[in-house]
């Protein structure tokens, strides 16, 4: 009976530990700061935000909003869009 149920106890072990880490890195995003495209500023449009975005698409824009209004992020360079946390 042991010769049964050690391999199998093990084969299970395995393969839920490997499940585990691959839903654990899936879920897993990339918190990256938020850059807001400033027109006020021509020396420097560009300028960093504290907000955290990712950029895996969610479906929602990552937005900041001050007293100038309401800002799309972007990656450094205001170029790729960036997406808000779920």
């Amino acid at each position: 009976m042991r010769q049964i149920v050690l391999p199998l106890a093990i084969l299970f072990i395995g393969a839920g530990s490997a499940y585990a880490t691959n839903v654990a890195s899936k879920s897993a995003k990339a918190e990256i700061p938020g850059w807001k495209i400033d027109l006020e500023n021509p020396g420097a449009p560009c300028v960093m935000t504290e907000q955290q975005c990712t950029t895996d698409n969610t479906g929602f824009v990552c937005t900041v909003s001050d007293a100038s209004g309401v800002h799309d992020l972007y990656q450094t360079g205001c170029e790729t869009e960036l997406f808000r946390i779920p």
